[in-house]
């Protein structure tokens, strides 16, 4: 499946794709609203396109695991290998790129790796439960059915 980058990790800046695909909306530094990390982006955050999150009523946000230095814009081919989901429903697919293909589930990664992704894109809804590889590919999967609802 395919992931386009809206914040590549490192990056300090909240940007996310504008409504007609046309390019990004820059809304400012991440720290003033996550101050975790100092608000550096842990992972390499972007959507899965073609896909609706009805609850957000935009396409499904990925976390991807790479590392590559991935740029803005950039689209790029992952593996889902696990879902977050939140107390808002803004739910997470955790992806992985080739660079990473050693990670094959959540559990993979190290600790340290997932305390920061936890109080990173938990600081302001909690994680209600971290599921497997299969139900992020359902999740993906009911998107892009939403998504092609809505499109008819």
């Amino acid at each position: 499946m395919k992931a386009i980058i809206e914040i590549p990790k490192g990056d300090d800046r909240r940007r996310h794709i504008k409504p007609d695909k046309s390019g990004l909306i820059d809304l400012g530094p991440i720290k003033d609203v996550i101050p975790v990390n100092s608000g550096i982006m842990p992972v390499h955050y972007g959507y899965i396109p073609e896909t609706l999150n009805d609850k957000e009523g935009d396409e499904i946000d990925v976390l991807v695991l790479s590392s590559d230095k991935l740029k803005v814009g950039q689209e790029i081919t992952v593996e889902p290998i696990a879902l977050i989901r939140r107390e808002d429903e803004d739910d997470k697919v955790v992806a992985v790129d080739s660079s990473m293909k050693i990670l094959q589930k959540w559990d993979d990664l190290s600790e340290s790796e997932k305390k920061l992704i936890g109080d990173f894109f938990g600081y302001h809804y909690k994680f209600r439960s971290i599921e497997d590889s299969e139900s992020a590919k359902r999740y993906v999967n009911l998107g892009r059915e939403q998504f092609l609802r809505i499109r008819k």
